[in-house]
């Protein structure tokens, strides 16, 4: 069975939007789905999903902007009055690919901008909506750790990797892979700083995936990687806080 309500960042393409395509055709969809995206008049897919399901809500929200992820959370809270929010999934991200990735390419600008996506966002977003993931903990106390309960999800790379690094890539790419090291330092933190609260927090690493960041050259489609990291995030439970699964299931190497 699904959770109540989801909230995905990022949702206007790519892996956001797969995700939110693969969670409204599950046999017991959410009751209420929000997809957030910077610009919602341009997003014409998601616009047009949305027609054709009413548990669809699509806000604005730029996440480097607060005055955006603060409106976006008001409207979550109007919608969802005392219930809360049981699933908050951090997709939105950034990754620059126009060049080597090696160190001599990089600059301050190019450096401060993907954290300020990949690292800075989530970590506000997370702040931003505690409130509601800590109110839908407390009505579902009687509930195991899960999204059922509350969760939040970070969606991060096997690139933030230390180990796999170290034993070789094809491509440097610090300016990506530093984010993804930092976001999953901030998962194990936030889970270990939310456990008691009954808020599982887990990073999930989506494959290398056939889209506009991953490239057309990616061994997996969108469908394949998000029916199987739905998957996994469905059987998440306690001991899978603070943790980094893959799309297969297995646990990733920090």
């Amino acid at each position: 069975m699904s959770p109540k309500s989801v909230l995905i960042t990022g949702a206007s393409r790519g892996l956001g939007f797969e995700f939110v395509k693969c969670i409204l055709s599950q046999p017991s969809p959410p009751e209420i789905l929000f997809a957030t995206c910077r610009d919602p008049s341009s997003a014409d897919a998601l616009q047009a999903l949305a027609k054709e399901n009413d548990s669809l809500k699509i806000l604005k929200m730029d996440v480097t902007k607060d005055s955006e992820i603060e409106s976006a959370f008001e409207e979550t809270q109007r919608t969802l009055e005392d219930k809360g929010l049981n699933l908050l999934i951090n997709n939105a991200g950034i990754y620059d690919k126009s060049d080597s990735g090696s160190l001599e390419t990089q600059t301050r600008e190019r450096l401060q901008s993907h954290f300020e996506t990949n690292v800075t966002a989530p970590v506000l977003t997370v702040k931003q909506f505690l409130p509601l993931l800590k109110r839908a903990a407390a009505n579902n106390a009687s509930l195991p750790m899960s999204y059922n309960r509350a969760a939040v999800v970070n969606v991060s790379s096997s690139m933030g990797s230390v180990q796999r690094t170290l034993e070789g890539s094809a491509y440097n790419g610090c300016h990506y892979r530093a984010t993804k090291t930092a976001l999953n330092m901030l998962t194990a933190t936030m889970s270990s700083e939310l456990k008691d609260c009954g808020i599982l927090v887990a990073a999930i690493h989506p494959g290398w995936v056939k889209t506009d960041m991953g490239g057309q050259q990616a061994a997996l489609d969108k469908s394949t990687s998000i029916e199987n990291c739905w998957s996994v995030i469905s059987s998440m439970k306690e001991t899978s806080t603070g943790k980094m699964l893959s799309y297969d299931g297995s646990v990733m190497p920090w």
